[in-house]
């Protein structure tokens, strides 16, 4: 028996990477919306403050055990968690784009760092395509999240 999400490529966005960098936004989120430092809710966690910025930066994985650590220390369910970063990783409505950088600069990086030479190449030829069929160009921020 076939699944269809067998039949489906994944998108070049659902990269370890860009999940760690999701995970980890919306931990630093939550940390912060609770007004928590990182000694804090690392200590009630059992996790160093170092190793918790690491993984709030995207730079580390985290294990299921600590995870679940983390969260209690940030009062929210694991559940929650999980569901926030499917939503963020495009099951759904975007839960906070406060999640993610405010400078569109850092999202531009962080969103192409994601992407393979293929995919880069595309969007370039895309992006390049979109100027010079717009006429006049338009002063408006640009960023992935608004």
């Amino acid at each position: 028996m076939l699944f269809c999400w067998q039949l489906m490529p994944f998108a070049y966005s659902e990269t370890p990477d860009h999940v760690r960098a999701t995970l980890g936004a919306l931990l630093k989120a939550h940390r912060e919306s609770s007004r928590l430092s990182l000694a804090d809710v690392a200590g009630e966690a059992g996790i160093s403050a170092g190793f918790l910025s690491e993984v709030e930066r995207g730079r580390k994985d985290i294990s299921t055990e600590r995870l679940i650590g983390l969260a209690r220390a940030l009062g929210v369910p694991v559940a929650e968690l999980y569901h926030q970063l499917g939503t963020e990783l495009g099951g759904g409505e975007p839960l906070n784009a406060a999640a993610f950088e405010a400078d569109p600069r850092v999202q531009l990086r962080r969103m192409s760092e994601t992407l393979n030479h293929d995919a880069l190449r595309t969007v370039a030829r895309f992006s390049a395509f979109l100027a010079t069929t717009e006429g006049e160009a338009r002063k408006r921020p640009i960023g992935f999240l608004r």
